[in-house]
C-alpha cells in the first residue's frame, strides 16, 4: 500500500499498488458482519459533507469510526431538522458498542436506547486515527484508479486524495532534488489540468533526512502532507517562489 516515487519510471508498479488498494476495498467490504458483534467506537465528529458549498441551512452529519479486530469501519449518521439524532452516540467515543454492517450500512447498538443505522463510508478525513484517515480515503483511490487516467497525466504520477476544485482526489509526481535538498511535487485535478506544484524539504519534521528513495504512503499522504511508509511527516517548504524559482536562493528551507 505504499508508493516508492522512483518506480513510477514504468506502469506496472502503478497498477500493482492500484490492484492492492481495490484488493484491500473489496476484501474490507467481503467481510460483512451478518450478527451483532463487539466494536470499538474509535473516534465520532460532526461536519459538513458539502464544504464550503454548503447552504446556510446546511445540516450537519456525524462521522463515526469503528475498530473490530483488524477492520475499521467509518460511516456517517444524518440528522434532520436538527433534531441531533446521533449526539448520544459522540459520547461514547473510546466505548465498546454492537454494530454489524454491510456494504451500504452499519446498525449500532448502544447499551441503552434503540438501534441506529448510519450510512457505510464517509468524506469526514480529520480523523485523528490513521486507521480511521485510511478507511475514509481507500475508496477515493480504487476510484481513481478504476478511471481512465487523463492523457495529460503522466504514467509515472499516483493519485492522493485531495480538495482541489472539488475533485475528491489529485494526480501527484514527486521527485527529489539531491542537490538542493527539495522534493518537488507536480499536482493535477482529476481531469487531468495542471494545478500547480508543492514543495518540500528533503527530511521529516523530526528532522529526519529523506532517502533518495522514499516511500510515501497513499492512504495518509494528502495535497500539502506527505506521510512516509515509516509514518514519519515530510516537512513542508514555505519559501517563497517566483515563476518556481526561490526569491532569496540563499535562505535554507524551512
Amino acid at each position: 500500500m505504499h508508493f516508492r516515487p522512483k518506480s513510477f519510471r514504468s506502469l506496472p508498479p502503478i497498477v500493482l499498488v492500484a490492484s492492492m488498494v481495490l484488493s484491500l476495498s473489496l476484501s474490507a467490504s467481503a467481510r460483512e458482519a451478518k450478527g451483532f458483534a463487539a466494536a470499538t467506537l474509535v473516534e465520532a465528529a460532526d461536519y459538513l459533507p458539502c464544504g464550503n458549498g454548503c447552504s446556510a441551512h446546511a445540516e450537519p452529519a456525524s462521522a463515526f469510526c469503528f475498530r473490530m479486530g483488524d477492520q475499521v469501519l467509518v460511516g456517517d449518521g444524518r440528522s434532520y431538522l436538527h433534531e441531533k439524532k446521533f449526539s448520544s452516540l459522540e459520547e461514547l467515543a473510546g466505548m465498546q458498542l454492537q454494530i454489524r454492517f454491510n456494504r451500504r450500512s452499519v446498525w449500532i447498538r448502544p447499551s441503552e436506547g434503540p438501534t441506529m443505522k448510519i450510512e457505510r463510508g464517509s468524506q469526514f478525513e480529520n480523523f485523528k486515527d490513521a486507521g480511521c484517515v485510511s478507511a475514509v480515503r481507500r475508496p477515493i483511490l480504487v476510484v481513481a484508479y478504476s478511471h481512465k487516467r487523463p492523457a495529460k497525466v503522466p504514467a509515472e504520477a499516483f493519485a492522493l486524495a485531495g480538495s482541489g476544485r472539488g475533485d475528491p482526489y489529485l494526480w501527484f509526481q514527486c521527485d527529489l532534488d539531491p542537490h538542493v535538498s527539495v522534493i518537488a511535487c507536480r499536482k493535477w485535478y482529476a481531469n487531468g489540468d495542471f494545478y500547480g506544484k508543492d514543495w518540500y524539504c528533503a527530511r521529516t519534521v523530526a528532522g529526519a533526512p529523506v532517502a533518495a528513495d522514499f516511500e510515501l504512503d497513499p492512504l495518509l499522504s494528502q495535497e500539502g502532507r506527505l506521510v512516509l511508509k515509516s509514518g514519519a511527516v515530510v516537512q513542508q517548504d514555505r519559501r517563497g517562489r517566483t515563476n518556481d524559482q526561490l526569491d532569496r536562493p540563499n535562505e535554507a528551507c524551512r
